[in-house]
């Protein structure tokens, strides 16, 4: 099951398909996603947890609020198979998700921004593998992490707005 998207970016800023209308993200609920929490062990995904965000989200696809669902790096995060293992435990959650309209997309953590967001980094692969299967969501940086990370002059990727 594929959604269609709620929300496009137009010059770095958040809009409403439907309408063209401007959104503020701000407004939306931020909600942490523990790694750890998801990933109990090497692949090995806790579904007893994603479940229960799934019945968390849900109610709020008919009450016309927007969730940012925001990834919480706390394992080991310094190899490249580290970084794919991260990629992936977040990959399985958007599947568990699938059908939440409520989310709006994924807050990229400082550690997927801290390499850039170019073809190569973290960041880029992070959001190229959730697109594979979830072209709805846009990805959000925080304005902190745009200033510490040189963002402005890096961004590319439409998906993208400063929260």
């Amino acid at each position: 099951m594929k959604l269609e998207p709620l929300f496009s970016i137009q010059g770095n800023k958040l809009t409403k398909i439907s309408d063209n209308s401007p959104v503020d993200p701000k407004t939306f609920k931020q909600v942490e996603i523990s790694w750890a929490k998801v990933e109990i062990e090497d692949e090995s995904y806790n579904e007893e947890f994603l479940a229960a965000l799934r019945e968390e989200l849900k109610p709020l696809d008919t009450q016309n609020q927007f969730v940012i669902l925001c990834p919480v790096v706390d394992r080991k995060f310094e190899t490249p198979e580290e970084t794919e293992a991260f990629i992936n435990a977040m990959n399985h959650t958007a599947r568990r998700i699938k059908d939440c309209t409520c989310v709006a997309g994924f807050l990229l953590p400082d550690e997927l921004l801290e390499k850039g967001i170019d073809g190569d980094s973290p960041a880029a692969a992070f959001m190229e593998t959730l697109a594979i299967k979830h072209a709805q969501y846009v990805y959000f940086v925080p304005e902190k992490s745009e200033k510490k990370y040189n963002l402005n002059e890096a961004i590319f990727f439409a998906s993208l707005v400063l929260i």
